[in-house]
C-alpha cells in the first residue's frame, strides 16, 4: 500500500513537471512568433522605421536606458509609489467591503456609488487630482489609491454576500459572535475571492499609476513614456510599454498566481 502511494506521488510529480515544461515551451514559442511577425512588419516597411522600430532597436534602447539613462531609477520610483498606494488602498478596501456587506444602508448607498465609480477610467481622474493636489506625487497617489480601493472593496463585499448562510449559522451555533465571527468564519470563507480582488486591485493600481505619472514631473515609468512621446522617440515609448508588461507578468506569476494556486489547493478547489 505504501509503495502504491509513493508510485502515485511520483507519477503526479512527473505529470506536473511535464505540464509546467509544456506551458513554458508554449509561451516561448508564442513569444518567438510575435517577434517574428514584428520583425517581418519592419522588413516589409509597413511603417517608417521611426514609427515602428525593430525588436533589435528596442533591445538596444533598453540596454542604453539601463546603463546610461535612468530606467532603473524610474522603475524603482514607480514601484515605490504603486506599492505604497496599493497597500493603503487594500487596507481601507478590506474594512470598507466588510462594512458594506454588513449594513444594508451602506450597501445601497456607498456600494452602489462604488459600482458606478468603477466604470470611470483612471485617466478621467487626472484633471481632478491635478486641480486638487497640483502637479505633485500626492496627485499620483490619489489616483492609485482610488483605483485600487474600489475593486478591493467590491470584491470583499461580493465574497461576504456569497458565503452560504449555513456557514454563518454554524459559526454562530458554535459560539462565534461579532468580531470573533469575522475572524474565525467570514474572513477564512472569503479568502479565495479576496485573492482575486487583490490581484484585480494590483492591475488597476498599475494602470492608474501610469496615467498619473504621464502628467507629473520627476522620475517614473509614466514620465519616461511621456518623454519618449514628446521627443518622438518611438523606441523609448515601446521600451517603456515592454517594461510595464514584464513587470505585470512577473508580479502576476511570482506572487498572485502562486498564492492563488496554493489557496485553491488548500480549499480543495483544484
Amino acid at each position: 500500500m505504501l509503495n502504491d502511494l509513493q508510485n502515485r506521488i511520483t507519477v503526479a510529480k512527473v505529470g506536473d513537471y511535464k505540464f509546467i515544461r509544456h506551458r513554458y515551451m508554449h509561451r516561448l514559442l508564442f513569444g518567438l512568433l510575435l517577434f517574428a511577425i514584428w520583425q517581418g512588419a519592419v522588413n516589409l516597411e509597413l511603417y517608417p522605421r521611426y514609427l515602428l522600430p525593430s525588436p533589435g532597436d528596442i533591445l538596444q534602447t533598453m540596454i542604453y536606458g539601463f546603463i546610461e539613462a535612468d530606467y532603473g531609477l524610474a522603475i524603482l520610483e514607480s514601484l515605490r509609489r504603486v506599492i505604497f498606494g496599493y497597500l493603503l488602498a487594500i487596507s481601507v478596501g478590506l474594512f470598507a467591503g466588510l462594512a458594506i456587506a454588513r449594513y444594508h444602508f451602506l450597501d445601497t448607498t456607498v456600494g452602489a456609488s462604488l459600482t458606478a465609480l468603477q466604470s470611470i477610467p483612471s485617466v478621467a481622474w487626472v484633471p481632478l487630482a491635478l486641480l486638487w493636489f497640483g502637479i505633485s506625487e500626492a496627485a499620483v497617489l490619489f489616483i492609485v489609491i482610488l483605483e485600487a480601493f474600489i475593486p478591493c472593496a467590491l470584491g470583499v463585499r461580493s465574497g461576504v454576500m456569497n458565503i452560504p448562510r449555513e456557514i454563518i449559522r454554524a459559526g454562530q451555533t458554535l459560539g462565534a459572535k461579532h468580531l470573533d465571527l469575522y475572524i474565525r468564519v467570514i474572513l477564512p470563507a472569503i479568502v479565495p475571492q479576496l485573492i482575486t480582488s487583490l490581484k484585480l486591485s494590483w492591475a488597476f493600481a498599475w494602470r492608474a499609476l501610469i496615467a498619473g505619472e504621464l502628467f507629473v514631473s520627476g522620475l517614473g515609468i509614466g514620465q519616461s513614456l511621456e518623454l519618449g512621446r514628446s521627443l518622438a522617440d518611438m523606441a523609448q515609448v515601446i521600451s517603456m510599454i515592454v517594461i510595464i508588461a514584464i513587470l505585470g507578468f512577473v508580479s502576476d506569476n511570482l506572487l498572485f498566481t502562486k498564492l492563488e494556486k496554493s489557496l485553491r489547493e488548500k480549499w480543495g478547489l483544484n
